[in-house]
């Protein structure tokens, strides 16, 4: 008995070597494919991602009108992405109006795929981004990062979202929407994906979750531009200017390093200032337009600003491109009211303490803390000159 068992385990065994042999090139196979697509999506993402970024710079340079050929942009994708070949950047005329079209190609190996006869693969990625007039937002709270893994618009405390003359003042974050504490919003609140209300919270119009994403609207160097201004300093000598506590100052002035006012400094005008930071300190009061490039705005104590012509408040970094610094930034401490649109497309609005705006607040990420008090006025934020960038394919 027992040697029979051998003998048909023995063959058992014999008949499972030649299953193996001719399995073998499947297995192979199928792992040689699934290195391979892995291969070619991780390349495809890459150079999406570069020709992405390529499109929207292109149609950020067009929109600000100095540019006549958005093709500089095309160091954009070789830089991100090095094995980038036959880059085309040009303009065309889409749909919904005047777009930048990028494309661009990359050839990745075919790693297992050369057994069966394919060496390489060639990949071909396009972006088209569209640029032109933008339209007036209707919100009183507004945040444009639509980035998935960026943070949530944060309202905390007793913030109130109200309307001029019963005007709804609504909320939108292109990203997810947190209500803490005693919030009333007189709107509508949306968010994508989501909106979280925590404690006494009210939205009279309702909550939106996946609110549709609403491009960040771009001003442009030429429409912040004072007129007949005063220049200050200069790119190699940013020498600044400080207004003390009892002293006035009007006019334009394009001002190169910094601007700082302190105590009951009286301000009128419009000051834009390049590479360096806006401060104003005490009980000052503005009348005109803020507008900073390259650094940050800052406001304390019972600061008082109010807008002459919708220009308002608005900080920029450097290379118009959203950043983790300061650059770009806007903060309000304290007693400060504000009698315009605060507009930060790049970085952080931030309001901390009895902080009222008269106007609203549209930036790139917003955080409002303390009794903040936002009084939507449609006609501060009509005011305000801006151009639309948005990729739509």
């Amino acid at each position: 008995m027992r040697s029979m068992m051998q003998r048909l385990w023995h063959n058992k065994r014999g008949q499972a070597l030649p299953l193996v042999v001719l399995m073998l090139p499947l297995v192979v196979g199928v792992a040689g494919l699934s290195v391979t697509v892995g291969t070619v999506y991780t390349a495809q993402a890459k150079l999406q991602n570069s020709v992405d970024a390529a499109a929207l710079a292109g149609a950020q340079e067009m929109a600000k009108q100095t540019a006549v050929s958005p093709a500089n942009q095309a160091s954009l994708i070789t830089a991100n992405d090095p094995g980038a070949t036959d880059v085309i950047i040009t303009t065309v005329q889409s749909p919904v109006g005047p777009a930048v079209l990028a494309s661009a190609e990359v050839t990745v190996p075919g790693s297992f795929a050369a057994l069966f006869g394919h060496k390489s693969f060639t990949i071909r990625t396009h972006a088209e981004a569209v640029y032109g007039a933008g339209q007036a937002f209707n919100f009183a709270v507004f945040q444009g990062d639509s980035n998935p893994s960026g943070q949530e618009l944060v309202l905390n405390g007793n913030d109130k979202m109200a309307g001029e003359d019963g005007v709804a003042a609504s909320v939108h974050s292109n990203n997810d929407l947190l209500i803490n504490g005693h919030v009333s919003v007189t709107g509508s609140c949306g968010g994508n994906p989501a909106v979280t209300l925590n404690g006494d919270t009210s939205c009279a119009e309702g909550t939106i979750n996946n609110a549709p994403e609403i491009p960040m609207p771009n001003w442009t160097p030429a429409q912040t531009a004072p007129q007949d201004a005063t220049t200050v300093g200069s790119a190699s000598d940013p020498s600044g200017l400080t207004v003390s506590g009892g002293d006035s100052l009007n006019g334009n002035y394009i001002i190169y390093g910094n601007l700082v006012i302190n105590g009951n400094a009286q301000v009128n005008g419009h000051f834009v200032v390049i590479g360096g930071n806006i401060v104003i300190n005490g009980d000052a009061t503005m009348t005109g337009s803020l507008v900073d490039y390259g650094g940050s705005i800052t406001l304390n104590g019972n600061v008082s600003q109010t807008s002459t012509n919708g220009l308002a408040i608005a900080a920029f970094s450097s290379n118009g491109q959203p950043t983790s610094g300061t650059a770009g930034s806007i903060t309000l401490n304290g007693n400060v009211t504000v009698n315009s649109l605060l507009y930060a497309p790049d970085n952080n609005i931030t309001l901390n303490g009895r902080v009222s705006v008269n106007g609203a607040v549209v930036g790139y990420h917003d955080t409002l803390n303390g009794n903040i008090k936002v009084n939507y006025n449609g006609s501060e934020v009509e005011a305000a000159p801006v151009q639309q960038v948005a990729l739509i394919q």
